[in-house]
């Protein structure tokens, strides 16, 4: 995207909401509709996706953007397609599947992934089967009508942070773990490539994989200030 703007500004509406203006002209979504953040710290971290040096833009990197225009555009008019989109992870989520061997793998992801699984197992009071190999497997029926039933409950913001979480983790567990505010930042990265990361540890890091986890590590992050900056 080529830059036409100067200026980003963030201007504060009725019902304490907050619009961003590029050159005194309201930002709107890819679909022409407005562009409201509920808090002015939303609204500040969105324009930085905007207030940058750089006459091109990537329009990979305007995550908080993005997110904010897929429930704006997206969810409000088909909940029920992006709930039945996450909702497919959960018989083909990672964590729930497990190396044969070696020992040290099968360890290390039990002491990480089996933590997850006992907070969502919380969350819905039913115990979410793990599997050995990588062959899918269909979860109990109840597992996906209680996790269903949470998700049906979230705003479509928290619907689209999840959704985007999911496509990148390749786990509904651990994105809804992280969006309810029960599975700490620092913990994230190495969760997610838990199995990555332990290869390179075994037999060193290839350049092209570290660079996509540095890329997607980034994204995380930024997810993850997006989740703290739209709590309540």
């Amino acid at each position: 995207m080529k830059k036409f703007w100067k200026t980003v500004e963030i201007k504060e509406f009725e019902n304490n909401t907050f619009q961003l203006l590029l050159d005194k002209n309201l930002l709107k979504t890819p679909l022409q509709n407005k562009l409201i953040f509920i808090n002015y710290d939303s609204a500040y971290e969105t324009s930085l996706e905007w207030d940058v040096d750089e006459d091109i833009l990537n329009a990979d990197d305007m995550i908080s953007y993005g997110i904010y225009s897929t429930a704006i555009d997206r969810i409000s008019n088909d909940r029920q397609l992006y709930i039945n989109e996450i909702m497919q992870f959960i018989d083909t989520d990672m964590i729930c599947y497990r190396a044969e061997k070696p020992f040290e793998l099968c360890q290390l992801q039990k002491l990480k992934w089996d933590p997850l699984l006992l907070t969502v197992k919380n969350y819905i009071d039913i115990k979410i089967d793990v599997f050995q190999g990588v062959i899918p497997q269909k979860q109990n029926i109840t597992v996906h009508k209680k996790i269903r039933e949470i998700i049906s409950q979230f705003s479509d913001l928290e619907i689209s942070i999840l959704y985007r979480l999911t496509n990148i983790t390749g786990s509904i567990f651990i994105s809804l773990s992280l969006l309810k505010g029960d599975f700490l930042e620092k913990d994230l990265f190495e969760t997610c490539f838990l199995d990555e990361l332990w290869q390179a540890e075994q037999w060193g890091q290839e350049e092209e994989s570290t660079s996509k986890r540095k890329r997607i590590y980034k994204e995380l992050k930024k997810i993850v200030t997006l989740i703290d900056l739209t709590k309540p």
